[in-house]
This record gives C-alpha cells, structure tokens and sequence, in this order.
C-alpha cells in the first residue's frame, strides 16, 4: 500500500507540480508489470494520470525493483558494469543501461534539492589521483 501524500504532480503545468502534501492526488486504478501490481495516481486539478513509479529510476525498467537495487548497491561499492554484470548474471549492456539512468535521476534529484541552499561553510574532501604512471627507478646507463 503506497502513501500518495508522498507523491507530486508530474505535470509542469499544474499548480501542484513538484508539491508534495497537497491533497490534489487520488488512486486511480491499478496496472500489472511482470507479476507485479503498481499503482496508478490521478491530479484532481489538471487531471493527469500517472503511474506510481513516474519519476523514479523504476519507471519502464524491464528490472524488477530488487534487481535495480542490486546493481546500484555492486556499482557503490565500485563494481564496474562489467564486473556487475557477472556478479548479478545479467547482460552487461543492460546493467549499463540502469547506471546510466540511476546517474541521470540522482543528478536531477540533487538540482532540484540543492537550489536554495545557503551555506556559510562548505566541507570538501580532498580526491588524490595520479594521471600517468610514475617512473619509480632511474634506468641505469
């Protein structure tokens, strides 16, 4: 049973848009994806119709939750996609398919939450790489 107070409006157009809390959204029906029931949502002020899984990285994955989840989890711990792709037995293109969209959804989630920061002091962690490999031993002559 999903919460819909966690939910928006999907519409830019709506007054609602983007605004959580709002009472503007009902349940609308139901749909079933590979054995699994999602949730349809409706906007009692623009009346548009949306599934559950609308803008999250669920959203027309041919991935079970549990599976996206897993390959997240393999590339965190700095799995490589094809490394992943072995560990979960999945199709290397596939697996590429959910970073690359879990990637484009984590950076539109942090530019919509970090616009109206003010900070007053910033911590950074320092990121230390070499770029060529360095010659550790002088060839003798």
């Amino acid at each position: 049973m999903i919460d819909i107070k966690e939910y928006f409006c999907p519409n830019v157009n709506c007054r609602h848009y983007g605004l959580r809390n709002q009472d503007n959204l009902v349940k609308a029906g139901t749909y079933t994806v590979k054995g699994e029931k999602r949730q349809m949502l409706q906007c009692k002020v623009c009346k548009e119709r949306f599934s559950e899984t609308r803008n999250t990285i669920f959203f027309h994955s041919h991935y079970p939750p549990s599976t996206i989840r897993g390959i997240i989890q393999c590339t965190v711990e700095g799995n490589g996609v094809r490394s992943t792709s072995r560990i979960l037995e999945l199709s290397k293109d596939g697996v590429n398919k959910v970073v690359l969209k879990a990637g484009e959804h984590a950076q539109m989630v942090l530019s919509n939450l970090l616009t109206s920061l003010h900070l007053e002091e910033c911590q950074l962690d320092e990121l230390w790489t070499f770029v060529q490999k360095k010659k550790l031993f002088p060839k003798k002559t």
